[in-house]
């Protein structure tokens, strides 16, 4: 069976085709090439297998601008969380409460929602093809959910060696979100993520329209809470029926040293008592899926924090079991990653939701992608 994000990726493979067939008659030189920057341009799209609007500023060619329309007119002021005809209104409203559960996933008579106490919803509007013109964004948005929030930035521009995934020191040049406003657009990114669609941010003086669409497979980790603890031996069991290669990281042995300052610090010290565990981790190195690919290691501890809406499931102490991925390079976070780099993520992406799976079964708990939104074993399995 196809997926929505196979389906996606064919739809934006063949609208990037038709734009480069575009571009090449449009640029193309007496001689039958193509400009220098178009062509790279178009090669650059093929490396990353990303859409143009990407990035702010893709797509724009010059000439004539889309004409106006009333509603691009009203959008313009508002960061746009923009829906393509899958996504419904109610499904962004649901993944909100995963984040928030203390607020409902319901519009109020007015069509909003309030967010926080400066931040709030609107249900929005459906988008016309004039509309998505003038506000240049995808072709396949159909919808687009208004998030009305302050504009809180940092004073001074983002240090040239920063980076993220998503774009946003592109798309900030002078200086990135803060306090109120990055809050709101890291949550409606993550949604994005989730959603396999994009975010239009309102737009600025002397700055290009700038969508962001951000890479789906780019959060790979699990998180797992449950109020049951599993022995490291009974976790890596788990582990090893989908990496039977996988172990557990040895733990340091405090020499005589500590031992005596131990005893020195509470006269009850026992050291000869055998020693209780409050966390370890398990290793399974990836060597067989590429050399730079890493390891995965699966970290359990107490949790010192839990989120909101594993707090509003349960009161009792959880334990945290994260399954994190630690590539050799530490790139999986770079934006405009290669298509070796993704086909070897989407391998790894795979057998972190297998591991996980077993995990989440074995110990009864539930489950938090990396972006935080709740996932199900049987979702893990797809």
């Amino acid at each position: 069976m196809i997926t929505r994000r196979e389906l996606r990726l064919q739809r934006e493979a063949a609208e990037r085709a038709a734009r480069e067939q575009a571009d090449g008659a449009r640029y193309a030189g007496p001689d039958g090439t193509r400009a220098p920057d178009v062509a790279d341009a178009a090669a650059s799209r093929r490396r990353t297998g990303m859409p143009s609007t990407g990035r702010p500023g893709y797509g724009a060619h010059g000439g004539s601008a889309p004409a106006e329309t009333a509603t691009s007119a009203d959008l313009r002021g508002f960061h746009l969380l923009l829906l393509d005809d899958e996504v419904e209104v109610s499904d962004v409203l649901a993944l909100i409460h995963n984040k928030l559960p203390d607020l409902q996933p319901h519009l109020d008579e007015h069509g909003q929602m309030r967010l926080s106490r400066h931040s709030r919803l609107s249900v929005g509007v459906d988008l016309e093809p004039a509309d998505v013109a003038a506000l240049g964004v995808p072709d396949w948005a159909r919808h687009a959910v208004v998030i009305d929030c302050p504009r809180d930035r940092q004073p001074t521009p983002p240090p040239e060696w920063h980076a993220d995934a998503d774009g946003l020191h592109e798309a900030f040049p002078a200086g990135m979100p803060d306090r109120e406003e990055e809050r709101m657009l890291s949550l409606f990114l993550s949604i994005a993520s989730r959603l396999h669609t994009g975010l239009r941010l309102a737009d600025e003086a002397d700055l290009p329209t700038r969508v962001i669409i951000p890479d789906p497979d780019a959060k790979v980790d699990l998180y797992l809470y449950s109020p049951y603890w599993l022995e490291p031996a009974v976790a890596l069991e788990f582990v090893r029926r989908h990496a039977p290669h996988a172990f557990q990281q040895a733990l340091p042995t405090p020499d005589e040293d500590v031992l005596a300052q131990a005893s020195i610090d509470d006269p009850l010290f026992d050291p000869s008592a055998p020693v209780v565990l409050d966390g370890y981790a398990l290793l399974v190195p990836l060597g067989d899926i590429a050399e730079s690919a890493g390891s995965l290691e699966i970290r359990v501890m107490e949790a010192e924090w839990v989120p909101p809406i594993i707090a509003a499931h349960s009161e009792a102490p959880q334990i945290e079991y994260h399954v994190h991925w630690m590539d050799t390079e530490s790139r999986r976070y770079r934006p405009d990653q290669g298509r070796r780099f993704r086909r070897m993520r989407g391998e790894v992406a795979r057998l972190t939701d297998s591991i996980g799976a077993e995990l989440l079964v074995g110990c009864d708990g539930i489950g938090l992608d990396e972006n935080g939104f709740l996932v199900t074993s049987r979702q893990l399995r797809e």
